[in-house]
């Protein structure tokens, strides 16, 4: 398998694993007890910046590289580019609204608990797309020299909190995450 596709696939799983642990989070707050706010806000942080600006966007690349190319699959293509914009703008009104409780801003419960559903929901509905529609395209029609124009595109930077801890940044996530950094990750 392609080593891009690894990655993207590996990311997949420990996002997949932060969705897990703000699932309970979430389910902690819909049943009115407390969650931390600082470890959902770090998480949220992490989102926008690891998944958003480089997971993301180097989907995004290999996208454009297979619609360049005319490939079937140009809906399924289109509808991924836009999700990614659509769970950026969901995970960060989710964040606000965490802020907001944060600040003692009197913010609907029931709503806030609405939007990190609707964050989990999307982001679990997207990565299954991606991963039978998506992925499988990209192993069939892109080159070698496709792959290595989207890996000299692709944002380059380390993931903070399972590659290269970032414990000033994501402590209280890295702590609760209770591991070491992926020295399989590669990335």
């Amino acid at each position: 398998m392609n080593p891009l596709i690894q990655r993207l696939n590996l990311e997949h799983k420990r996002l997949a694993r932060l969705l897990d642990l703000l699932q309970r989070l979430v389910d902690r707050f819909g049943e009115g007890n407390e969650p931390d706010f600082e470890l959902l806000c770090e998480m949220l942080e992490y989102m926008e910046f690891y998944a958003d600006q480089v997971h993301h966007k180097t989907e995004d690349l290999i996208f454009e590289r297979l619609l360049a190319l005319d490939v079937e699959k140009r809906d399924v293509l289109d509808t991924l580019m836009h999700q990614h914009r659509q769970i950026s703008q969901i995970n960060r009104r989710f964040r606000r609204s965490l802020e907001g409780i944060v600040n003692e801003e009197v913010l609907r419960r029931e709503e806030v608990e609405i939007q990190g559903r609707e964050l989990i929901a999307a982001l679990r509905q997207h990565m299954d797309l991606e991963e039978r529609e998506a992925f499988p395209v990209a192993l069939d029609c892109l080159a070698d020299a496709d792959w290595a124009a989207i890996e000299d595109a692709a944002p380059d930077a380390s993931d903070p909190v399972f590659v290269v801890p970032d414990t000033a940044r994501f402590l209280n996530l890295y702590r609760e995450l209770g591991h070491q950094a992926d020295p399989s990750a590669g990335a």
